[in-house]
């Protein structure tokens, strides 16, 4: 099975996500199935890790793929894929990364 690992930053910023989401819907439910949708979309990338868009300009092999609003970044690594950054896709996406990772 292939591996999803998540860094400190993406667990901290996922959790945040659900609760606004909680919160601006007002339904638990709709949050829960915001983020189970995004659990099944990394366990296919996780399967295919190279199927992502390539963001070399984020950091080495930083990969990227959309879950509604958010943009999930992401590397390949032996058996699946780490996750290092989930960012709303209105948002300035190189100087968010920048700022959070001090990248290029």
């Amino acid at each position: 099975m292939s591996q999803v690992l998540r860094t400190d930053q993406f667990r901290s910023a996922i959790k945040e996500i659900g609760k606004y989401i909680a919160q601006e819907s007002g339904s638990r439910k709709i949050a829960t199935d915001f983020l189970l949708r995004i659990g099944e979309k990394c366990q296919a990338y996780a399967r295919q890790p190279e199927m992502g868009e390539l963001r070399s300009e984020l950091g080495e092999e930083i990969r990227c793929f959309p879950v509604g609003s958010y943009v999930i970044f992401y590397r390949p690594i032996e058996k699946g894929i780490l996750l290092v950054a989930i960012i709303h896709g209105a948002r300035d996406i190189p100087a968010v990364f920048r700022k959070l990772f001090d990248a290029k």
